[in-house]
C-alpha cells in the first residue's frame, strides 16, 4: 500500500479546492494498492467531504489544536474534524513551525489529542540546509520523532504516518535524492523501533517522503521498499500532474 497525501495548503480558492476534488474523484485506481488523501483548507473540509465519500479518497486536514473543545478562538477541534469525516491530520510541517513558532510540545499535545479522537496523525519532520551541511540532520529528525512521539502508544488498529519533508527540499524543484531519503527512512525507522514494539511499527506506522515530488520523480520514490508514500504539496494541484503521480502508485 502506497500513501499519496494532497497538501493544498493555502494556494486555492474555494471553487478551485471544489473543482479539483471533483476531478480528483473520478481517477480510477486500486484502493488496495493506493491510498490517497485531499487535505484542503479548513473552510472548504466540509464540501469536499461530501464529495469524496462516496470515491475511494480520504480527507484529510493540514492541522489542528490539542484540545477537543473549549474556549480556544480561532482552532480547529479534531473531534470536529473527526464528526466531519476527517481520517488524518498533517501535524509539525515546517512552515508551521517557522512561521507560527510550533514547538515539538506543541506536537506531541496534538498527536496524543488525534489519537484519542480517533484520527491518524501525519508527523512531518526534517532538517533545514544549515542542518544537514553541518551534519547534524541525524539527530534533528531524530529528535523530532522522539518529542513528537513522547509517551504516545499505539495500539490495535491505530496508524502513525511520519513524512520525511526535508526543509531545502520544499518547493524548490530540488528533491532530495533516493540513497539520502532511504538513508533518513532508516533513521526514523530506527527510531520507531526505540520508542514502540517491533510489531507496531511493522504494522502501524508509515514512513512518507515529501519535499519537490512531482510525476518526473514520484516513481523512483514510490518504487522503493522502504518509502511508504509521498506527500505532495505543488504538483497535487495540478490535476494532469496528480493523475499521473496516482498512475504510477497504481502500476506497482
Amino acid at each position: 500500500m502506497k500513501h499519496l497525501i494532497a497538501n493544498w495548503k493555502m494556494k486555492l480558492s474555494p471553487l478551485d479546492e471544489i473543482e479539483l476534488a471533483l476531478k480528483v474523484g473520478k481517477i480510477n485506481f486500486d484502493p488496495n494498492k493506493v491510498k490517497i488523501s485531499l487535505n484542503p483548507s479548513f473552510l472548504s473540509l466540509i464540501r469536499i467531504g461530501e464529495i469524496v465519500k462516496k470515491t475511494s479518497v480520504e480527507l484529510g486536514a493540514q492541522d489542528c489544536f490539542w484540545e477537543d473543545k473549549g474556549a480556544f478562538t480561532g482552532e480547529i477541534s479534531p473531534q470536529y474534524l473527526r464528526d466531519i469525516c476527517c481520517q488524518n491530520v498533517i501535524i509539525g510541517h515546517s512552515e508551521r513551525r517557522a512561521y507560527l513558532g510550533e514547538s515539538d510540545t506543541m506536537i506531541n499535545k496534538k498527536i496524543r489529542t488525534i489519537i484519542d479522537c480517533g484520527l491518524t496523525p501525519v508527523l512531518c519532520v526534517g532538517e533545514s540546509a544549515e542542518q544537514r551541511h553541518s551534519g547534524s540532520r541525524d539527530h534533528i529528525v531524530r529528535r523530532q520523532v522522539e518529542l513528537g512521539l513522547h509517551n504516545i502508544n499505539i495500539v490495535g488498529y491505530q496508524k502513525l504516518l511520519i513524512a520525511y519533508e526535508p526543509i531545502w527540499a520544499i518547493g524548490t524543484g530540488q528533491p532530495a535524492n533516493i540513497s539520502d531519503i532511504i538513508y533518513m527512512h532508516q533513521v526514523i525507522y530506527q527510531t520507531l523501533i526505540d520508542l514502540f514494539p517491533k510489531s507496531i511499527v511493522q504494522n502501524n506506522t508509515f514512513v512518507l517522503y515529501g519535499g519537490s515530488v512531482d510525476s518526473s520523480n514520484a516513481g523512483s520514490f514510490l518504487r522503493e521498499e522502504l518509502i511508504d508514500g509521498v506527500l505532495i504539496g505543488g504538483a497535487s494541484l495540478i490535476i494532469d500532474e496528480f493523475a499521473k503521480i496516482i498512475q504510477i502508485a497504481d502500476s506497482l
